[in-house]
């Protein structure tokens, strides 16, 4: 009965955690807009960034200092030059989508994607999406 009890305790405990979450969501409108995500720890990270304007920058970091359960991040930006960085590590899953639209001057547009995933039992799923004007 004490053995049961001690394993009813630790599953309590293991599904708790599961269900712990960092969650964020980044809305900028500006002519330059920058984030910078940063979660970490054994959590569920969840991060959403949208930015327009001219010049947008996003970063985006979950896990890389101590792994979390599992990432989700989404950016999505509309400007001249889009630069989006990701990275990721989990015990679990890692999912990740980037869209990215660039309009004005020809010879200005620009759109910069970065993705990188580790993770140690679950799955990596990546989608980069770019259009130019």
């Amino acid at each position: 009965m004490r053995k049961l009890f001690i394993a009813s305790v630790a599953l309590f405990a293991l599904s708790s955690a599961a269900q712990a979450a960092n969650t964020s969501t980044t809305v900028q409108v500006g002519v330059v807009n920058g984030s910078s995500v940063s979660q970490q720890g054994l959590t569920n990270d969840t991060s959403s960034t949208s930015q327009l304007g001219i010049v947008n920058t996003a970063t985006t970091m979950q896990g890389t200092s101590s792994a979390s359960l599992n990432n989700g991040s989404t950016v999505n930006q509309i400007g001249v030059q889009n630069t989006a960085t990701t990275g990721q590590v989990a015990f679990g899953n890692n999912g990740s989508a980037i869209t990215q639209n660039s309009f004005g001057p020809p010879a200005l547009q620009n759109n910069s994607a970065a993705v990188g995933q580790l993770s140690v039992f679950g799955v990596n799923g990546s989608t980069v999406s770019q259009t130019a004007h």
